[in-house]
């Protein structure tokens, strides 16, 4: 349904007064490694230094908003929350 020229998810558990750009069912999630998953990936002898080194920055990543382009800009989406967007023209 469309309120407002925003897109609003009838299955979404989003306030109704939050601003969303996309489906909050459709943003990426980020992994959620603890500490010790980490070290262990990391640590395995068989892992290539490439992945290791795109595990170690999706793990540093994970604090920080998901990215997702949106029409002439992009949308900023909390980690944890997805019904908290930010449109970055």
């Amino acid at each position: 349904m469309f309120a407002d020229g925003f897109f609003y998810s009838a299955h979404a558990q989003c306030a109704p007064t939050d601003k969303i750009y996309i489906d909050p069912r459709l943003v990426p999630k980020r992994g959620n490694m603890t500490p010790e998953q980490l070290k262990a990936i990391i640590l395995s002898p068989g892992i290539p230094p490439e992945a290791r080194n795109s595990l170690l920055g999706q793990y540093m990543q994970k604090g920080q908003p998901i990215v997702v382009p949106y029409g002439t800009g992009t949308v900023l989406v909390h980690p944890t929350n997805p019904c908290i967007q930010q449109y970055i023209p």
